[in-house]
């Protein structure tokens, strides 16, 4: 507690956050609470885990001036999931210290007629997506002329396209003398630069995001082809059996097929997806959080500011093409000093793509095959090896559907398919059926002298007899007339 206190922290709340088991601070809190403190705009950014939220929370519950009707801090997340866990530890650490805080909750997808009835009865923290608090500044619903501070969380999200806007209007709304501080764990150039018109000489408090990805989290790297992925998960569960695994997939299409493979399996799973009913998600996030289902479903949406303790396995099931979003990912796992393994089930070219974000970030990807119902390790010249022999293997092997298809018919033959030109091994020498293609193929005749043949519109290959006189004739023959040679033209003329 003494430590805490010697950062200028007041001694309830040195003693909450004693309550909650810290010994002392981490070292983001160490530079984050004195310069907000001295009410200082800062640019913040450490590895998922390390207490960047405590780190301005303290701060904003100490300076804050007790009851009043106007806000006198606003905290901006990108989800409503991070908004609501933001509220939730402001909540605890206030309740903790004996300090009264009165939170006003502004997310999407609730109605904002309550949420502006509960902003006229005022309250010193508000905490919202950017969606709706722009929506409420908008309708003059929130008054922020006496905002003391602004805290922008996971601030590269609310700096990218989709939001820059919503991102832009509340800024420009601030009061001069307000103190904003944006934090995340990844903080490229880009942002900062996107930022900088907003803030007046910030102090950059930046340690090395990649520590905590090196220090407590094992990155495993299986191979796996595309189309064999999802049953990756039965092996995976058969020889790990998780705790608590969130999985991780980039699209709404792969989230599906994963669900479906899991509910099948009877896995204990629940889903979170952007598109999911605000209830919904926060039910699954509860069942997950609490242990009754032990796999989590979703997309890079559950990547950022989900902080929920035990999380043994992080599996994402697609490398993304960002290379921060695997930090986010990962750093799911590994969380306040404890160890977490993050799995990745990566196809030929996310292997190749693999080794430049490890390089990246100082780590390195533990190379991993499933056998006997047991996960082995094994060297990378080996682990490549194996990769490529099998995707070179598949890339020559008929789809599975299409050899089941084969053996109900009995027409086609079996075995692999050439490299040369996907025709079946011990197939070439088969005669074409009548009517076939390669059989009309072969019957064509040239069509006079320079051997062109003749194709109509919306016909197959006919044989040219019969068509045109014999080289030579003075014209084509109609139909119905006589040939050179005496004989009637063959062809019938059609009724109708």
């Amino acid at each position: 507690m003494v430590e805490f206190q010697s950062l200028g922290i007041r001694e309830d709340l040195a003693r909450a956050l004693a309550s909650f088991g810290f010994e002392g601070p981490t070292e983001i809190q160490r530079r984050t609470v004195p310069a907000l403190l001295d009410r200082s705009d800062a640019f913040v950014s450490s590895s998922t885990g390390t207490g960047k939220t405590f780190g301005y929370l303290v701060p904003l519950l100490q300076l804050a001036p007790g009851e009043t009707r106007k806000p006198f801090a606003l905290v901006v997340a990108p989800t409503h999931e991070l908004a609501v866990q933001v509220e939730k530890e402001l909540d605890r650490l206030a309740a903790a210290a004996g300090i009264r805080a009165d939170t006003v909750l502004l997310i999407g997808s609730a109605q904002a007629r309550r949420q502006a009835e509960r902003l006229r009865k005022g309250g010193s923290f508000v905490i919202g997506t950017p969606g709706r608090v722009r929506d409420l500044l908008a309708a003059r619903e929130l008054d922020l002329s006496e905002l003391s501070f602004l805290v922008l969380d996971e601030a590269d999200r609310l700096f990218e396209k989709e939001a820059l806007a919503e991102t832009a209007d509340i800024l420009d709304a601030l009061p001069e003398a307000c103190c904003r501080v944006l934090v995340s764990a990844t903080l490229p150039d880009r942002v900062r630069d996107k930022a900088a018109p907003w803030f007046r000489a910030p102090e950059a408090l930046v340690l090395d995001n990649s520590e905590v990805l090196r220090e407590n989290i094992d990155h495993w790297v299986f191979h796996s082809s595309s189309r064999r992925k999802i049953d990756f998960l039965r092996r995976f569960e058969s020889a790990v059996r998780p705790k608590r695994c969130l999985v991780f997939a980039s699209s709404n299409a792969q989230i599906f097929n994963i669900l479906r493979k899991l509910e099948y399996l009877e896995f204990p799973t629940a889903e979170l997806r952007a598109q999911g009913d605000k209830e919904w998600r926060k039910q699954a996030l509860d069942d997950f959080r609490e242990g009754r289902v032990r796999y989590l479903v979703t997309s890079d949406l559950g990547a950022r500011g989900m902080d929920v303790k035990g999380i043994d396995y992080v599996l994402c099931m697609d490398l993304p093409e960002e290379p921060t979003v695997y930090m986010h990912r990962a750093g799911r796992t590994g969380r306040a000093g404890e160890r977490g393994v993050s799995v990745l089930v990566a196809d030929i070219v996310e292997l190749k793509r693999a080794s430049k974000v490890a390089v990246r970030y100082g780590f390195s990807f533990q190379c991993r095959i499933l056998e006997g119902g047991e996960v082995h390790e094994i060297d990378p010249e080996n682990f490549f090896a194996l990769a490529e022999e099998e995707e070179a293997d598949r890339a020559v092997k008929p789809p599975l559907e299409a050899k089941r298809f084969s053996d109900m018919e009995g027409r086609r033959p079996r075995g692999r398919l050439s490299p040369s030109g996907g025709v079946p091994a011990g197939a070439r020498s088969r005669k074409p059926r009548a009517g076939s293609p390669a059989l009309r193929q072969e019957t064509r005749r040239p069509d006079g002298p320079s051997g062109a043949a003749e194709t109509g519109p919306g016909r197959g290959h006919r044989p040219s007899q019969g068509r045109r006189g014999a080289p030579g004739a003075s014209g084509p023959a109609g139909p119905g007339k006589s040939r050179p040679d005496g004989r009637r033209d063959g062809r019938r003329k059609r009724s109708g």
